[in-house]
């Protein structure tokens, strides 16, 4: 089978990127072809990514339809696997080819005008669908923009409903809990076209056994962004009368937040940032805890 994945970057970063590259590099394991249509690269584990696919067309600023058409026509693909890609032109082209499509959903980005589910103000997580409601009093047409420049961007309503449409006509979605199964299906998406698949890369070892002690060692690894809730880990820390220590491996835009907030929680004694530390294949690396 000819498989061709689609991305919005190229490279080791985050949880969507190792999913993308473990799956699409135990398929050429398997004997299939896979090749990428992808966004910007991450500047990261680059070697290991051409490695798994022979086949990469980059994707440009603009419009991209054209781009879609000529990778499609170069590698003819059995089937597309999308993750994440927010460029409705790609998605448009990716449909209108006729093949079977496939999209791995790694967050709420497809549906949700925030990406988070949360209230931005009262922190309350969100139970709705994509409405007006998302416009008033959500307000979440504003928000932050971490591309730089100005630090607010405006998000369209009706592009975001463009973007649900669109993705209903996918053949097969993918989640990995009933909580996301459920997200979409609130979001008007077919139930007989929704997988769950849980992302378990490969066997454990099953000789290990659990390390329990009185040292109560706690391990957060990925990245430190508002929407993975670091901050809410450490509310729930400050609140522990059981001896602990908690080590917080990544980086991203809430770290120093979250650094400040352990200082303020009086937790710096108990927790302690170690920052990123991604290896060239795209995994934590072995950090040594003392």
């Amino acid at each position: 089978m000819r498989l061709l994945y689609v991305h919005e970057r190229f490279g080791s970063l985050a949880g969507a990127e190792a999913n993308a590259h473990i799956t699409a590099t135990e398929l050429g394991k398997r004997g299939h072809a896979t090749g990428i249509l992808h966004g910007p690269s991450t500047g990261k584990g680059e070697s290991a990514w051409q490695s798994t696919f022979p086949f990469r067309a980059p994707l440009g600023a603009d419009n991209n339809t054209a781009v879609v058409r000529k990778a499609l026509a170069d590698f003819q693909p059995d089937a597309i696997y999308v993750h994440k890609m927010p460029d409705l032109t790609v998605i448009e082209a990716l449909i209108a080819s006729g093949k079977p499509l496939l999209r791995m959903v790694h967050d709420h980005d497809i549906y949700c005008m925030r990406s988070y589910k949360y209230n931005y103000f009262t922190r309350e997580i969100c139970t709705r669908a994509a409405s007006p409601y998302c416009i008033f009093p959500c307000l979440a047409s504003v928000v932050k923009n971490s591309g730089g420049g100005f630090p607010l961007k405006w998000v369209s309503y009706s592009e975001k409903k463009r973007e649900i449409a669109l993705n209903q006509r996918f053949d097969r979605m993918v989640v990995v809990t009933t909580y996301m199964r459920d997200e979409l299906l609130n979001n008007g998406f077919d139930a007989k076209r929704i997988e769950i698949h849980a992302p378990v890369p490969r066997m454990g070892d099953p000789n290990l056994r659990s390390s329990f002690s009185d040292r109560n060692l706690i391990i957060y690894a990925g990245q430190i962004i508002r929407g993975k809730g670091v901050d809410v880990l450490l509310e729930a820390l400050a609140k522990v009368k059981t001896k602990f220590e908690c080590v917080i491996l990544g980086d991203g835009n809430h770290k120093s937040f979250c650094e400040q907030l352990s200082k303020k929680l009086h937790l710096a004694d108990r927790v302690t940032f170690k920052g990123g530390c991604i290896s060239r294949k795209g995994w934590f690396s072995r950090v040594t805890v003392r």
